[in-house]
């Protein structure tokens, strides 16, 4: 048996990940878990090929399934939720990269991360920097195969919503229906379901090595991903 772990499921793109890996094509698995700590919705988790189990714990990196063949990670935090910088590291890196350890130490080929657009170790921003450093960090574990998308803002409805990320989506929103400005709005945002569709494509695709995708490689996968979809439900 080989499992699909999922970490960061509550997430805007983690529970679109959720939600379409109910019904992916995954060669080789045979079932999907959830780690998180509070519960996903019930409505993400049921039908489909999949019925994705949700391990509800505050011990994420020991609660990762020694079956684990693949592990998916949209896990992160704010400085606001938090309480500061330095506690959104603890999250953002110390904490996936204990997850991805883990999930090499149970025999995982392949590992999943959702970083950012500009993640650098040389980044002269703070969050930049956090996100280049995971990517380096877990990239030198060794997977059999990594695979890192860096999309620009996020998209999407959040339950807890942050003002100034909505006013940026609204905007670039409008942006995409101007004409002559759209095509170019579109790098700098990615639908949260667009990323979770690249993430499971990516997988698809099979590979080895370090692959990294941008904004525009994502939604290049994105709509590969839906239009494979909708040829087959014709």
């Amino acid at each position: 048996m080989a499992t699909l772990a999922i970490v960061g499921a509550t997430g805007l793109v983690g529970s679109n990940f959720v939600a379409l890996s109910r019904t992916a094509e995954l060669p080789g698995i045979s079932s999907v878990v959830a780690i998180t700590r509070r519960p996903v919705k019930e409505s993400l988790t049921a039908g489909g090929t999949y019925k994705v189990s949700n391990v509800v714990t505050t011990d994420i990196p020991g609660s990762i399934p020694p079956t684990t063949k693949i592990l998916f990670t949209g896990l992160g935090t704010t400085k606001a939720a938090v309480g500061g910088f330095d506690n959104q590291y603890k999250v953002d890196h110390d904490l996936n990269l204990a997850i991805a350890k883990t999930a090499k130490a149970v025999g995982a080929s392949t590992y999943v991360l959702v970083s950012a657009t500009g993640a650098s170790v040389d980044s002269r921003f703070a969050y930049n920097r956090m996100k280049g450093e995971l990517d380096r960090d877990v990239e030198a574990i060794g997977f059999e195969r990594t695979i890192i998308l860096r999309p620009a803002l996020i998209l999407g409805k959040r339950e807890n919503d942050r003002f100034l990320e909505g006013a940026a989506q609204g905007a670039l929103k409008f942006l995409k229906k101007v004409p002559f400005v759209g095509n170019a709005a579109k790098s700098f945002g990615a639908d949260a379901e667009d990323i979770a569709k690249a993430a499971l494509k990516a997988i698809q695709k099979g590979g080895s090595g370090v692959e990294i995708y941008g904004n525009e490689a994502i939604l290049n996968l994105a709509k590969e991903y839906t239009d494979e979809i909708e040829a087959k439900s014709k």
